[in-house]
């Protein structure tokens, strides 16, 4: 998967200037006629286990939602991986630092005040002081400017190849009704709702979490294809696939995931449903070792563990032959400049070996091992409570652990909790998540974000070499020096296993075949774009 377009990088070659929208329709292009009349949906309703809890910017799902529906961003990530225009119609830079964008020129909030350059310099700025995931993606961001109301300045501390796709994840907000919003995290009235977007957010249900959005009839681009949506939330995947086989939902939905192959028999056996089956851009499961952790932070210990896991049967019981062992590199093999490295393999005794010369032993003969010095040791594991396979697959690490002597402690916890662990006070030890597509793109690409601990940092690495590299990166252009450097990433996670691909698992996208036109997309799935703009009756 490209990490931008290929036009871009070669215009970088050539001339030291990016420019877009040259290989991609934008947001508002016409390059396909929106349906009309009778082909139109009137209105699509979307069934999600994903909860929005309040809608203000702080809430993940409702950000979720709002990106894909009511509020836009600079830029895109199109359906090919590329990234295409949005709020800005074109963009340039001459080094990776400094970057100058073009909006467009036609574009109104819901409450019809005009968006200007001065939102996206606001925008910046405030999230800069209220958003705690600011330092991990916009850490470089040293300024922005807005000469006029149509053009957008910004400067980084160091050269960022991969700046756009941070972008392209960041919503852009009203200057006009956030100036005088102190504390997002409260602020959820409906002028919390008001956007750029195709859509309006009508009307939320806190207590059934019902999300109802309508057309903006002055949306600047193009008409969207569908009428109205509703995004109605299941307390778990069981009742809302229950729901779609009833035709309650058009489509269950879940962010950066697919559904389990194990509803794959029953819809098949159904006329009105189409499946599409995607490759996943992310990893599903990854076993991450905090190495900030006393302990954690031996190599060896690592290895070890990564001998002690049997992928294959892990493979088997939760893709159903709709799934892949990553090997030891831990990038998927669609990503552009993947490498080939050592394959993850299951071998109980190399394990135990590994463990010995570590200096992890039973000293006290109650089958567990203690640390070299001679201390209990009860690393935890810690996953998120509302992704079932997740639990399961934690129970079935914590058996294979135990059989090679590590006394491990599972932590089940809410999701909240977990991404406070994780993504904020790093207070994990081990931990299985997934990686999304946009997340393994972060940082220099690679799935360094991940490890990095100057950006999100799961596994806290904070070793020369590897940020070394990292920055390398970030800076060149050069296709024969990334490929270079990209492979040096992939080599370096296969010998030092910061992080282990348990199993990845294709995307699963069911849908309702009495409407034609879905698209899935790696970032946003199938509501994105090409969807919202195209789907028609079949």
């Amino acid at each position: 998967m490209r990490y931008i377009t290929k036009l871009l990088i070669i215009t970088v070659l050539v001339a030291c200037v990016l420019l877009s929208g040259c290989t991609q329709p934008s947001a508002n292009s016409t390059a396909s006629q929106t349906p009309a009349g009778d082909n139109r949906v009137q209105k699509l309703v979307i069934g999600t286990t994903n909860k929005v809890e309040d809608t203000n910017i702080n809430d993940y799902y409702f950000g979720t939602f709002s990106r894909r529906l009511t509020h836009q961003a600079l830029v895109t990530i199109a359906a090919n991986g590329d990234i295409v225009p949005e709020l800005a119609t074109s963009w340039d830079t001459s080094d990776l630092k400094t970057w100058t964008f073009h909006l467009v020129g036609n574009a109104t909030w819901h409450d019809g005040k005009p968006l200007t350059a001065q939102d996206i310099k606001f925008t910046m700025d405030y999230r800069k002081k209220n958003d705690p995931n600011w330092k991990s993606i916009f850490g470089d961001l040293r300024s922005v400017e807005a000469p006029d109301d149509r053009t957008v300045l910004m400067t980084l501390d160091k050269p960022d190849f991969n700046f756009l796709i941070n972008l392209a994840t960041y919503r852009i907000l009203p200057e006009h009704i956030y100036k005088n919003v102190e504390d997002p995290k409260k602020f959820n009235s409906p002028d919390a709702w008001i956007g750029t977007g195709p859509y309006v957010l009508k009307s939320f249900d806190k207590t059934t979490s019902l999300l109802h959005f309508e057309i903006y009839d002055q949306y600047w681009g193009q008409n969207p294809a569908i009428d109205q949506i509703d995004i109605r939330y299941f307390a778990n995947t069981d009742t809302m696939m229950l729901a779609f086989q009833k035709g309650e939902i058009d489509t269950p939905y879940g962010y950066a995931t697919g559904f389990s192959p194990f509803y794959v028999p029953k819809l098949l056996d159904d006329k009105d449903i189409g499946i599409m089956i995607q490759k996943n851009n992310g990893i599903t499961n990854v076993l991450w070792f905090n190495e900030n952790k006393t302990y954690l932070d031996s190599k060896t210990f690592r290895q070890a563990v990564s001998y002690a896991i049997d992928y294959e049967e892990m493979k088997n019981i939760f893709t159903a032959g709709y799934g892949s062992i990553p090997d030891a590199g831990l990038v998927p093999q669609c990503t552009l400049y993947y490498k080939e490295t050592r394959p993850l393999t299951y071998d109980v005794n190399k394990s135990k070996d590994l463990l010995d010369a570590a200096g992890f032993k039973d000293t006290n003969g109650d089958g567990f091992r203690e640390t070299p010095d001679g201390k209990k040791f009860q690393p935890v594991l810690s996953t998120r409570s509302d992704m079932v396979d997740n639990v399961r697959a934690v129970e079935m690490l914590k058996k294979y652990l135990n059989a090679v002597g590590i006394d491990v402690q599972l932590k089940i916890m809410d999701r909240t909790s977990f991404g406070n662990s994780m993504d904020f006070d790093k207070t994990h030890e081990m931990a299985l998540a997934r990686t999304t597509y946009w997340g393994m793109q972060m940082g220099a690409g690679y799935g360094s974000g991940y490890i990095d601990q100057r950006i999100y940092g799961w596994s806290m690495v904070n070793d020369s070499k590897f940020q070394t590299t990292v920055d390398q990166l970030t800076s060149t252009i050069d296709k024969d020096k990334r490929k270079d450097l990209a492979g040096q990433l992939q080599d370096y996670y296969a010998d030092e296993m910061p992080a282990i691909a348990v199993y990845n698992m294709d995307i699963i996208q069911p849908y309702n075949k009495n409407y034609a036109g879905w698209v899935y997309n790696p970032c946003s799935g199938i509501l994105n774009y090409d969807t919202l703009f195209y789907l028609h009756k079949a």
